[in-house]
């Protein structure tokens, strides 16, 4: 069964909460949008604004059943130049995103677990 048919925005709202409370600093906007589904009109989409690159990143489930997450990055339309500083609170941006994504498969797998 597809983890996606078991999320709804609040629970991925609940999830997100949860992940913020852990600690991990970071100037990216997270929040939770309402996804353009037909089928299933409850259904959140995760969007992280990475305030240093200026581009926007959307996690989902991969499709199929084993509770694996992708993250999508938006196409930029410009270069952008990075002095030292910026460059390091960009990676710490992409590292919080990399353990946003395994929190998510590791609450995904749990939530699979138990259907």
């Amino acid at each position: 069964m597809p983890v996606r048919t078991l999320l709804d925005k609040s629970l991925l709202e609940a999830w997100l909460t949860e992940f913020r409370e852990l600690g991990y600093l970071t100037g990216s906007d997270i929040r939770v949008l309402d996804q353009e589904d037909d089928a299933d009109p409850h259904t959140g989409l995760i969007v992280v604004d990475l305030s240093e690159a200026k581009t926007i990143t959307y996690l989902q489930p991969l499709p199929g059943g084993d509770g694996s997450w992708k993250a999508t990055m938006e196409a930029r339309d410009a270069t952008i130049e990075l002095g030292a500083v910026a460059l390091v609170n960009l990676g710490n941006e992409v590292n919080v995103l990399g353990a946003l994504v395994a929190f998510l498969e590791t609450k995904s797998k749990a939530l699979l677990a138990r259907s």
